[in-house]
């Protein structure tokens, strides 16, 4: 195991109703809250009052802002920050998915100073800067999926760059995360499968890292996947399996919490880099991304690197074969065959509506090495690697014999 610092100051509220506990935790503490609501149903299903209430019966004043979008706009951090400083918040409160909590997390650090946001997410003259404060936040996820509810990045798209990305700080941990099973039992099932599509990856890129000398974190990771198929097939079956959902909603904060990266140096961000840059182009739902990246890039790793493959293929999938080649393979078709089962997504086509252009493909792939530099670390992929695998996203895969 690598050497390694590890800090979680957050403190967790777990638990079926766990959002009626609030105003215990914060009574006394805070007077001016901004609650953040992403965009969906919760004004309409009562969500977004019953917080409010909670906030108010904790004594706090509570403003609002516009509604988050499913890929979080440096316009909102401008707005929600603008609100923040004008009148005196000291709590944000983020009711959303992954989107409206990295939104609300930057913006209440961008709150504490009078920088443009940019310089902490693009950077100024080569280099970003890193945000030192911010106001307190207390966030509460709507479903289970990237768990940055556990840790200190946010990710937000400007469209008129046409780019998506992350800053990281201390300051950026919340101070309250509320995870409510009960509040995610409605979510609809296209939706949970996407969830864990993105959920999978993120425990992926430490376990596909290729750095082989750790005993007890590879297994954790195997642990959570194990755990995290058996979750999503449980509410493949019936969504409103509300232990199900607390199970996943532990597993997604497990997942990228930060304990998986413990000792293991640098994850593999292939998916998540090449995802990420289709979605400003886009704008097409993180999860579902995630989902069609990831089985493009086990298609083209698996058998570059069996004596990492054969791992999973043994210890995830159960495959018994003692040849590292073959197991690999066995686990890559078998994988896939889970991935039909519970209806994950299979084309980018889908995804847009059309056929994106290859020149258009060959031009996000260049740009991707350009703004990277090294893309993947179990098998480093060139400009003309990822426009392959951008192509073999647009085509039918899981689902070539039709649904």
């Amino acid at each position: 195991m690598r050497e390694f610092s590890f800090n979680c100051p957050v403190r967790i509220i777990f638990g079926n109703g766990a959002r009626h506990r609030i105003a215990d935790e914060i009574r006394g503490r805070y007077h001016k809250a901004l609650l953040v609501c992403g965009k969906g149903p919760f004004r309409e299903n009562g969500l977004y009052d019953d917080i409010r209430k909670e906030l108010l019966s904790g004594g706090l004043e509570v403003l609002s802002m516009n509604d988050i979008d499913s890929n979080p706009r440096i316009s909102s951090v401008e707005e929600g920050a603008g609100i923040c400083r004008e009148n005196g918040v000291d709590l944000v409160v983020a009711l959303g998915g992954g989107s409206t909590m990295d939104c609300s997390k930057v913006i209440a650090a961008t709150a504490c100073t009078n920088d443009d946001p940019r310089d902490y997410l693009w950077g100024k003259n080569g280099e970003k800067k890193i945000f030192s404060e911010s106001i307190d936040t207390l966030l509460i996820p709507t479903m289970a999926s990237t768990g940055t509810e556990l840790n200190n990045t946010a990710v937000i798209m400007n469209p008129e760059m046409i780019s998506k990305t992350f800053c990281e700080a201390d300051c950026l941990f919340s101070a309250y995360t509320v995870i409510d099973p009960e509040i995610a039992v409605n979510v609809p099932l296209r939706m949970t499968i996407w969830a864990g599509m993105d959920i999978l990856s993120h425990i992926f890129e430490y376990y596909f890292n290729g750095n082989g000398d750790c005993i007890f974190q590879p297994y954790f990771s195997e642990a959570l996947i194990i755990s995290a198929m058996k979750a999503i097939e449980l509410l493949a079956s019936d969504p409103h399996d509300v232990w199900a959902r607390g199970e996943l909603a532990w597993i997604s904060v497990m997942a990228w919490g930060g304990l998986t990266k413990i000792g293991r140096g640098g994850p593999d961000m292939s998916c998540h880099t090449i995802g990420e840059q289709l979605v400003p182009y886009f704008n097409i739902h993180h999860g579902a991304t995630m989902g069609v990246a990831t089985s493009r890039w086990m298609r083209f790793v698996h058998d570059k690197r069996p004596d990492v493959y054969s791992r999973f293929s043994r210890n995830v999938l159960g495959i018994d074969d003692p040849d590292d080649a073959s197991a690999s393979e066995k686990g890559f078709q078998m994988y896939m065959d889970w991935l039909r089962k519970i209806g994950a997504p299979d084309t980018l086509t889908e995804l847009i509506g059309n056929r994106p252009d290859d020149k258009l493909l060959r031009e996000i792939a260049e740009r991707t090495i350009r703004e990277n530099g090294t893309v993947g670390t179990l098998v480093e992929l060139s400009a003309d690697d990822i426009f392959e695998i951008y192509k073999d996203m647009c085509e039918p895969f899981l689902y070539a014999g039709g649904r």
